[in-house]
């Protein structure tokens, strides 16, 4: 699994993490429960009819993520993708007069 290779649904989740500049507290996040990243995503995998029924349709594409052997270090590395594009974008706000 590579970092572009991910679902639409995952990419606007991640996309809102750095607009609300919540990167790094995910970066955390599943750094500290990657040995349960493939619990969590058989979890949503029982979860998806529920919320199927409810309207939301993006759990499929976690429970995939978060099941694929590659999937908590491919998530890392997009999060730390972001992270840096966060932090070179802050720095150049500071930097402007």
């Amino acid at each position: 699994m590579q970092e572009g290779q991910f679902d639409e649904t995952i990419e606007a989740t991640l996309s809102a993490f750095g607009q609300r500049r919540m990167v790094l507290p995910a970066v955390l996040f599943v750094a500290g429960h990657r040995p349960l990243a493939f619990v969590f995503g058989q979890v949503l995998l029982i979860l998806q009819p529920l919320a199927a029924l409810l309207g939301t349709d993006g759990l499929a594409a976690w429970a995939d993520l978060l099941s694929h052997p590659n999937g908590p270090d491919a998530l890392s590395d997009r999060l730390a993708a972001l992270l840096e594009k966060d932090r070179y974008a802050t720095r150049d706000l500071k930097s402007e007069p």
